[in-house]
């Protein structure tokens, strides 16, 4: 099976590299990345998937209009490239630019998703998939559309795959529960345009006098020297950052994507992101995950997690999740990309 993978975003190496490793050993499959130059994507691709090969297509845009255009014109590029390749099966987290190509070019594309905001740019690349999959907390419904129980989190962070390592504390001088762990992300992003970082430096004096040390994960490096001397700022990549998420805790994460990852790992987190999601429902319905808005209520937020032991109950709800409720991701993802390759394969021989 020849498997194209689209990777715009560094989480999507995460969220492909064990099925890629399990389609590979197991199903001799060859898989290729198409890359979008963006931050240290290109980096953490060689590091955790050296052996693909890759050819970079397009470059990150901060503005609107810039996405746009360029978006138009990566897909022009994609098509070209892969005009007169052979290949069973494309796929991509978010499908706004793979599936279009792979529609035209009378080829599968599997696409994975958990944010179907905004509605426009999900409608346009539904139509085009072959297969969508969903987890079963968001809300739609369709001929192409397939749901699974989970995370997308879980294809790279479920236990058969991940293993906390408490020696990764030595290394920043921290101990188990000693420390908070905060994400602040770039504003530039289209998802976060209005978030206001200012919070961040009434934040970090509150939990310096609680007795916390602070872990500082920085999108936006500008704001590096404001906190460097109160603050851990982690040098991205960091190749043990999910180890120190499992030992926070709590972490405090304008990103979405981080917030769940850190009650996957087992540590409450408060949202400030801003984003309503579905996808998140399903843990604050669990008792883990608190979205707020504004400084006092962060304040409070975080009170009530340390005062009510918040961290003991969220790894407890998280383990029965993972062992009784959840699938494995990364199963769904190596499912789901055979069912269509193989599905197509009978569809040409008969």
């Amino acid at each position: 099976m020849k498997l194209i993978v689209d990777m715009w975003h560094p989480a999507g190496v995460n969220f492909y590299k064990n099925a890629i490793r399990i389609l590979g050993n197991e199903y001799c499959c060859n898989p290729e990345f198409l890359v979008l130059r963006r931050g240290r994507l290109i980096q953490i691709l060689q590091k955790e998937c050296p052996d693909v090969p890759f050819t970079v297509i397009g470059q990150h845009k901060t503005s609107m209009l810039s996405k746009i255009l360029d978006l138009a014109r990566r897909d022009l590029r994609v098509l070209y490239h892969l005009r007169h390749r052979e290949f069973s099966v494309a796929t991509c987290i978010g499908g706004l630019s793979i599936s279009p190509v792979a529609w035209l070019l009378r080829k599968p594309s599997v696409i994975f998703e958990d944010d179907i905001d905004p509605r426009a740019g999900f409608w346009l690349y539904r139509h085009f998939s072959t297969r969508v999959v969903l987890p079963s907390h968001i809300p739609v419904n369709g001929r192409n559309i397939f749901k699974y129980s989970g995370f997308k989190e879980l294809a790279y962070l479920h236990p058969n795959y991940f293993e906390p390592q408490k020696e990764s504390l030595k290394r920043y001088g921290l101990e188990n529960c000693d420390f908070v762990f905060i994400r602040e992300v770039s504003s530039s992003s289209l998802n976060y345009r209005d978030l206001v970082m200012g919070q961040l430096s009434k934040i970090c004096p509150y939990l310096k006098a609680l007795g916390f040390k602070i872990v500082l994960s920085l999108e936006e490096k500008s704001l590096r020297e404001q906190f460097e001397e109160e603050c851990i700022i982690l040098e991205e990549p960091v190749e043990d950052i999910f180890s120190l998420l499992h030992f926070a805790t709590l972490t405090i994460s304008s990103g979405d994507t981080m917030a769940r990852e850190s009650c996957m790992l087992g540590t409450p987190v408060i949202y400030t992101g801003g984003r309503e999601m579905a996808i998140n429902k399903e843990l604050e319905r669990k008792g883990c995950f608190f979205k707020v808005e504004g400084e006092s209520q962060i304040l409070g937020v975080i009170m009530k997690i340390i005062e009510d032991g918040i961290k003991k109950q969220t790894i407890e709800a998280i383990t029965y999740a993972i062992q009784y409720e959840w699938e494995d991701t990364t199963k769904v993802i190596v499912d789901n990309l055979l069912e269509v390759a193989n599905q197509v394969s009978r569809e040409a021989g008969s």
